[in-house]
């Protein structure tokens, strides 16, 4: 027995001393990753794995030389944590690593403006253009609704975080227009026509810091006006750093008096881009006028509000001027209500008389409707209204000249005794010449007057 051990323990040494001198003969081996053990991959980008390396005394051994599994479970679609196995067998030597690979959202929002830099008004701080944006995540998609504005003196910031916590601001610099100089200037014009023994009505003069606000700077005023006495006089108004503006008032007698005669100026389709200056005309002669107003022009339908304080009559013309209103009376009536609304918004209380779109003996209506105007008229004199025509035309509205408009105006005057004279304050030679107009009128001494419900009616023939 003892004889039989001594055999085993003699081969077990042997084999020992084999195993030995084979790993000694082999030399030392290393497994090592390739790069990081631990890295980071953005989302939905390619991986490619870099592998592992097998060293023999330190020199790389080529892959044919050994056997490699290599367990890639990494999916780059999906954020998460995954582990990359590699199992090395090279002889009888077996070697397992592992790299953790974490698929990560690190890609900040994108966002689009469709301007780079606001452009601002500097009084109303309104921007020339609107901005507008979206914002776009390679993980989340469209997230414009998330978006957050914050503005700062000189900046908008258009800011968004996706839902991975990224975050991306876009600074959009906002230029100002110039900041605009004081303005002091004269209310109404730089001369002014007073009637002898009629009131003179100061109007002073403002001093605003350019964006219309009042300066809280006391304006001097010297001079006098005595109506009573004909003649040039001189208004001056003064600010404390000596800035002075002057108003001529002419106190004159007219050449006729006109007796009897009253000239009713009308003004139709407005308001428009040449009312304001129209309104300057007729506050220079203080001369009052009737309006005919439309919302054709919505940009300047607030000048209804001008008409009416400076004393002119607002009247109902049509809130489209379309001719459709004819097709039957309700139409022409929900047309006329929605103007009249209009005017009771700037001025405070519906109109109670008005002017048919062409004037009431117009034939475009048979197109639409027969008998049309005369089914309006009955209706609109039952429920308490009054419409106007008129007897002298201006002949702007086909386009006539300067010239022309001016002679049919003072001319046409001499033939009535009521004269109701049509003009349009959309036209640009109407706007031009009223001033010739007017001095012409108010040297011969005509009266004028606004329209009523009880002036006297001026109609024409209804022809449908």
């Amino acid at each position: 027995m003892k004889k039989y051990l001594i055999i085993i323990g003699s081969i077990i040494l042997a084999l020992g001393i084999g195993v030995g001198a084979y790993f000694l003969i082999l030399g030392k081996i290393e497994a090592k990753i390739i790069g990081d053990s631990e890295i980071k991959v953005t989302y939905k980008e390619d991986y490619q794995d870099l592998g592992v390396e097998l060293l023999r005394n330190n020199e790389l051994l080529p892959i044919e030389k050994y056997q490699l599994t290599i367990d890639n479970p990494v999916d780059t679609n999906t954020l998460g944590t995954y582990n990359v196995s590699y199992d090395i067998k090279y002889h009888l030597k077996k070697y397992h690593l592992e790299r953790k690979v974490i698929v990560v959202d690190d890609i900040k929002p994108d966002i689009t403006t469709n301007i780079e830099t606001i452009e601002r008004d500097f009084c109303s701080k309104k921007d020339k253009v609107k901005l507008t944006y979206t914002a776009n995540d390679n993980y989340d998609g469209d997230i414009t609704s998330q978006v957050e504005i914050v503005e700062e003196e000189d900046n908008i910031n258009v800011i968004i975080k996706d839902s991975n916590g990224n975050e991306a601001k876009k600074i959009i610099p906002i230029s100002y227009t110039k900041k605009p100089n004081p303005v002091f200037k004269l209310n109404g014009n730089n001369t002014v026509y007073v009637i002898l023994n009629s009131k003179y009505s100061e109007q002073g003069a403002s001093y605003t810091d350019g964006c219309g606000n009042k300066i809280n700077e006391t304006i001097k005023t010297s001079g006098t006006v005595d109506s009573s006495k004909e003649g040039t006089y001189k208004i001056t108004y003064s600010l404390n750093d000596g800035k002075s503006l002057t108003r001529s008032v002419v106190v004159y007698k007219p050449s006729s008096t006109a007796k009897g005669k009253v000239i009713y100026l009308t003004f139709d389709d407005g308001p428009g881009v040449y009312t304001e200056k129209i309104l300057g005309v007729l506050n220079k002669y203080n001369v009052k006028a009737t309006f005919f107003v439309t919302n054709q022009f919505p940009k300047y339908v607030s000048l209804i509000k001008k008409e009416y304080e400076q004393g002119h009559s607002v009247a109902v013309h049509t809130y489209t001027h379309n001719y459709n209103v004819y097709k039957s009376v309700s139409t022409y009536i929900a047309d006329f209500n929605k103007m009249n609304d209009v005017i009771k918004k700037y001025t405070g209380s519906k109109a109670k008389i008005f002017r048919f779109p062409g004037g009431s003996s117009n034939t475009v209506s048979r197109n639409y409707a027969k008998g049309v105007v005369r089914q309006i008229a009955n209706q609109m004199t039952k429920d308490g209204y009054k419409y106007f025509d008129w007897n002298v035309t201006s002949g702007d509205a086909s386009g006539a000249s300067r010239s022309k408009i001016y002679s049919n105006v003072v001319n046409g005057v001499t033939k009535c005794t009521t004269c109701v004279v049509l003009m349009h304050d959309i036209k640009y030679n109407t706007a031009y010449e009223l001033d010739n107009i007017l001095k012409t009128l108010t040297s011969k001494g005509y009266k004028f007057g606004t329209l009523s419900i009880n002036s006297p009616t001026v109609h024409h023939t209804i022809a449908n």
